[in-house]
Parts: structure tokens; C-alpha cells; sequence
């Protein structure tokens, strides 16, 4: 499979099992894992006997850096850095073969040979949960809550013995051929001790996007055991298992609220969306604090419906588009110094409290261009899309073009003088036609195509003219890229394409390298926020609001958060209305100011947000 890998047949000693290697399973960045045999000893009614076993063996192995000599792993002038990771690697093996639990990967031994490690461990034969998802197009409920239970109580095992796995996701979790849930790829896992401080000075490691809350990003070791890490991780495989499509990043559920339509179509209870709601908070404080906790909650919110009753249920076209705003529920605190609460935090807590959900979304899209109908409720939330800045030189002309356009040659309808015309002829015709269009003109029929859902030929059309500068079709290839719609999904292309059309002032480009960034590196998306800003777009500007007031990236200033925030609320948009309103209200960045802030909590209330119109009650206006 691949060629720095051990050969079929090569012989590994380890401290009590010989191993036969068969055949290598797969590559990553930091290993290869083996299928292996093994002869092992059982005690039964006729006494000890020796059988053989299948056995998975991961082998310690930088793929940009080793090489291989024979079986001896090699790593030239980097053996410094191969050296630090080789120890993170036996550590990881290490605290692995501490753990015994039904729902954990088990660990036969780790050892060293080779010039690296190696650690053996069960092969279990059933499949990843991801490719049992992709199969089912997402789980039914029922099916959903006992997996949610199994990982839960792996993951409640692993806290107890004060170690975390910082990268729960479908792909980590396998299935034996009895159904049941094995957590596995533990190479992000850290290990604490009794007072809560961590083993090694090894950094938390960034995790998988979607599932890897904000913190993790940049997180900074405290003299605390960060559990609501793998909390959000859960809540985040259970709603890959009921929707079938990777969760939202964090910073999109921080920016655009908890997606709950995505659960709501597809006829989730309310009681189990309150539940993914209240692990998936943006902010660590408004989680469930413990693995014990959620499954509690699980527990009492769990609906009777059973597997088969449940795999009747219709799940609408996951494609279809509805409203893109949330709501922002939170309650200020006048005590905080660094108070993200009124922002955010009360997502959780009312989607609980409340019992149902007032979230009606679904991914947001900044170049929205489906108008907003939609009739509000009480009970709904107000959905406005934020006017983003355009860059009027890669906006298409109203009369799009279309194959009967002047100077487009459609091959098809075109008179044919020789019926017998070769296909390989007509091909070539076809390239000389797509010479003739323009930058623009391609980017109009990858629109045609994307508006069609047919993804892989929107993809090819953007890609055309992306590759020839036009910013509008970079931007969608990179969000083609990043949704994984016509393409393999891939975070790396989605930011390459989105940094290429904001080089060229391309505001929703900007925008989104923010968010691509902020789970990762502060000062980049503060960067590609500010711009998009100085363009008067108005999420980026709430952003950059928001990472003003908390020190996100850059040193925190109320009054510039102050500032932006009303540039924001002043183009109509909502979560800025209610923090400018905050602002006011309790004197951060500006004076303390109670007529001003009734004025933008009114604003806020007017599209429903409930936290404004609750605030306006205590401050006993009507």
C-alpha cells in the first residue's frame, strides 16, 4: 500500500506477543496501522490453548519526515523533532493501555523496536460509525441516543482516570459486529493528573472543525480539567449521526446561532435538540460541565420511540434553503471584566428551559440571494440576512447569460453539416466553445449548474473562471470546498480559493477567512475580519466588535468594541443592536447610559430577539 510501510510478512517482537504483519491498513501524517496475527493463550473446560488473533498495530511514523532502512525507521537531520513526537507517541500508548472499558479500543501492549513505537490493540472488523452514517444518510433517533450512550461512557471512563480525547468524531468511532460503539484514535489525547494539571507540556491540539469547540483552538492550560471540550465533541457526533452532514464549524455556531431547522426537518424531537443545543454552546461555561451531566439530561429527555418505529420517518431534501439568522440569547453580567455571557451564552439555557427551540436556520451563505419571506412568530426569531459589501466589478449583469446569449455557440442545437461527425470531433468543438467564454460567462453556468444541484458540474464551471482571477467563482469554490458540495471537502482548498478573491477586495472572501481562521489563529481572522469591516460588512464588523470587547487576537478596548458594534447595529443587524444596547446599559467603552440603551434593545426586540425584549421588561419598559 504505501512504500515506507513494513512488508507483508515482517516478524515484530513485542514484550509478550510476536506479531506477523499482513497487510497495512492505512496512512496518516503521524503513523501507519497494520493488520497482524498473533498467537495468544486461552484457558477453557479443555484447558490452555494457543490460537491465533487479528491485531491492529499502529506504528509510530512521520510520513513529511521519516525514512525507512530496511525496518529501521530513519529521520535524517530531524531527528530532534521526530524524537519529541516519538515520546508524545509512546505516551499516548502508554496511557491507552491503562484504560479498560467495553466502549474503549483495548491495548494489548505498546513497545519499542525499529528505531520507533508500536503499540497493538484489537482489530475490530465492523466499520467506522462515519461509514455506517454515510450508508443510513444519517441515523434515527433511537439509534442515535444508544450510540450517544456508549461513546458517553467512554468518554465518562477516560475522565475519571483524568484523561481526555480532544478528537471524538464519527471517523474515531468504530463498530464491532454487534452493533456497539468502540472509541479509537486516541493521538490528541492528554493526560492530567489528580489536581487537574496536565502530564506534559504538550499543546491541546486543535482538533477536527465541526467538532472542536472555539477553545480548543487556542487553549490555554489552567488549573482546570477542561471536560466540556469532549462534551462539545459529543453533542457535535450526535448531530453528524441525525443529520447525516458535518456539524457547523464553532465559529459559524458562534456567529450565526445553533442550527436547530437541520434537526427540526428531519422531525428530531425538541427534547433531543435542546440537549445537542446545550452541549454545542459556544462558550464552555454554558455546556454541561460534565459527560455525566449531559447524559443525565440525555437520559431524562430521551422520547420513547424505538429503532425500527423510527426509521420511517421522511427526511426532507437536505439541500433545501431556509432563514440564516439566529439569536443570540444571553443575559449580560455586570460583574465581568471579560463578558462574552450577553453574547452568547444563553443559547443553552433557553433552548432547556424553554423546552422547544427558537432557533429557524439553516448554514448560513453570506452571498445569500433567496429573499427573506418567511412570516415571524412570537416564538420565531427575526431572520435578516446582514447587507454584506460588494464588489461591484465581479458582479454578474441582471440579464445572466444563458446558452442562446449572443456570441455563445451552443454545440447541441448547432447545424451539423455531416451527420457521421465523429465524437471526437464534436469534443474538440466543445473546448473551442468553452474558449470562447469569458471569465464571467463560465462563472454564470456554475451558478446555473450550483442553483440546479448539480455540484460537481458548478464545481468544474467555477474552477474555470476562479483559474483565470475571477473573485466571485473563487469565493464559491472555496465554499464549495469548505460544504464538501461537488468536491471532497477540504478545509486547506476552501481558504486557498477564499484568500485568492479576498486579495482582490472580495468582502464575503474576507469574511469567511475570518471564520476559517478564528478556531485557529486570532490575529489572521482579526485581520481578514477588519477588512471585510472597513467594507461595511456587518457580521464581520459585529466580529470584530466582539473580539474587541473579549481579547480576541487583540488587546481588548470596550470603546472600539463600542464603535464597531455600531457600525453594525446601525446596518440593522441584530446581535449588534443588543450588545451595543449592553454597551449602554452597564457603561463598558461608553457612559452608562439607560435611554440609549432602550433605544437599541427596542431595535433588537423588534426582530424578535428574546433576550432584548426580557431586558426591556426589567427595566419596566413596555
Amino acid at each position: 500500500m504505501e512504500s515506507n510501510a513494513l512488508q507483508s510478512g515482517t516478524l515484530l517482537q513485542g514484550k509478550s506477543y510476536t506479531y506477523t504483519i499482513q497487510k497495512a491498513l492505512g496512512q496518516g501524517s503521524f503513523g501507519i496501522t497494520y493488520l497482524a496475527m498473533t498467537q495468544v493463550k486461552v484457558t477453557g473446560a479443555l484447558g490452555e490453548l494457543e490460537t491465533t488473533m487479528q491485531v491492529a498495530i499502529k506504528e509510530f511514523f512521520m510520513k513529511e519526515i521519516n525514512g525507512r532502512e530496511d525496518n529501521t525507521v530513519t529521520s535524517g537531520s530531524k531527528g530532534g523533532i521526530y524524537d519529541k513526537y516519538k515520546q508524545n507517541f509512546a505516551r499516548e500508548a502508554k496511557n491507552l493501555s491503562k484504560l479498560h472499558h467495553p466502549h474503549i479500543i483495548k491495548v494489548l501492549e505498546y513497545f519499542e523496536t525499529n528505531n520507533t513505537v508500536y503499540y497493538a490493540m484489537e482489530y475490530v472488523e465492523g466499520g467506522s460509525l462515519d461509514e455506517y452514517i454515510a450508508q443510513k444518510s444519517g441515523l434515527p433517533e433511537a439509534e442515535c441516543v444508544k450510540y450517544t450512550k456508549q461513546i458517553g461512557a467512554a468518554l465518562s471512563y477516560m475522565h475519571t482516570h483524568k484523561m481526555l480525547h480532544l478528537d471524538l468524531k464519527p471517523g474515531n468511532v468504530m463498530l464491532r459486529k454487534n452493533g456497539d460503539a468502540v472509541l479509537i484514535d486516541f493521538g490528541l489525547s492528554k493526560q492530567y493528573d489528580e489536581n487537574g494539571e496536565p502530564e506534559s507540556s504538550i499543546t491541546v491540539g486543535g482538533g477536527t472543525p465541526g467538532y472542536a469547540p472555539l477553545e480548543q483552538s487556542d487553549y490555554q492550560e489552567g488549573k482546570e480539567f477542561p471536560v466540556t471540550m469532549d462534551v462539545y465533541a459529543l453533542g457535535a457526533t450526535m448531530f453528524k449521526m441525525l443529520v447525516g452532514n458535518r456539524p457547523p464549524k464553532a465559529s459559524d455556531i458562534l456567529n450565526n446561532g445553533f442550527p436547530a431547522y437541520e434537526l427540526q426537518k428531519l422531525h428530531v424531537s425538541n427534547a433531543l435538540i435542546s440537549c445537542i443545543a446545550y452541549a454545542m454552546a459556544p462558550m464552555k461555561k454554558d455546556r454541561p460541565q460534565s459527560v455525566e451531566i449531559f447524559l443525565t439530561n440525555l437520559e431524562g429527555e430521551e422520547t420513547s420511540l424505538t429503532i425500527d418505529e423510527d426509521k420511517n420517518v421522511t427526511k426532507p431534501d437536505k439541500e433545501t434553503t431556509h432563514p440564516a439568522q439566529p439569536d443570540f440569547n444571553a443575559t449580560p453580567n455586570q460583574g465581568s471584566s471579560k463578558n462574552k455571557k450577553y453574547i452568547l451564552s444563553g443559547i443553552a439555557a433557553i433552548l432547556i428551559i424553554a423546552g422547544t427551540i427558537v432557533y429557524g436556520i439553516s448554514q448560513p451563505n453570506a452571498n445569500t440571494e433567496q429573499a427573506n419571506n418567511n412570516i415571524l412568530t412570537e416564538d420565531s426569531v427575526a431572520i435578516i440576512n446582514p447587507p454584506a459589501a460588494v464588489n461591484q466589478s465581479q458582479v454578474p449583469p441582471k440579464d445572466t447569460l444563458n446558452e442562446n446569449s449572443e456570441g455563445i455557440i451552443n454545440p447541441v442545437k448547432s447545424s451539423v453539416k455531416n451527420a457521421t461527425v465523429s465524437s471526437i470531433a464534436e469534443n474538440k468543438k466543445i473546448k473551442v466553445i468553452e474558449k470562447k467564454l469569458t471569465p464571467q460567462q463560465m462563472y454564470n453556468k456554475g451558478r446555473e449548474h450550483y442553483k440546479n444541484r448539480n455540484y460537481e458540474e458548478a464545481v468544474k464551471w467555477y474552477r474555470k473562471a476562479a483559474e483565470q482571477g475571477y473573485a466571485l467563482a473563487q469565493y464559491y469554490l472555496g465554499s464549495c470546498y469548505e460544504e464538501g458540495q461537488g468536491v471532497a471537502q477540504d478545509d486547506v482548498e476552501a481558504v486557498k480559493w477564499y484568500r485568492m478573491a479576498a486579495e482582490q477586495g472580495h468582502v464575503d472572501s474576507q469574511s469567511s477567512l475570518g471564520s476559517s481562521y478564528i478556531i485557529k489563529d486570532y490575529q489572521e481572522a482579526f485581520k481578514w475580519y477588519r477588512m471585510a469591516a472597513e467594507q461595511r460588512h456587518a457580521d464581520s464588523q459585529f466580529m470584530i466588535g466582539f473580539m474587541y470587547e473579549n481579547g480576541w487576537g487583540v488587546t481588548e478596548n470596550y470603546k472600539e468594541a463600542t464603535k464597531w458594534y455600531q457600525k453594525a447595529a446601525e446596518q440593522g443587524y441584530v446581535f449588534a443592536q443588543y450588545s451595543l444596547a449592553c454597551m449602554y446599559d452597564y457603561g463598558k467603552g461608553v457612559a452608562e447610559n439607560k435611554q440609549e440603551a432602550i433605544i437599541w434593545y427596542r431595535k433588537a426586540a423588534e426582530q424578535k430577539h428574546s433576550k432584548a425584549k426580557e431586558r426591556l421588561q426589567e427595566l419596566g419598559v413596555k
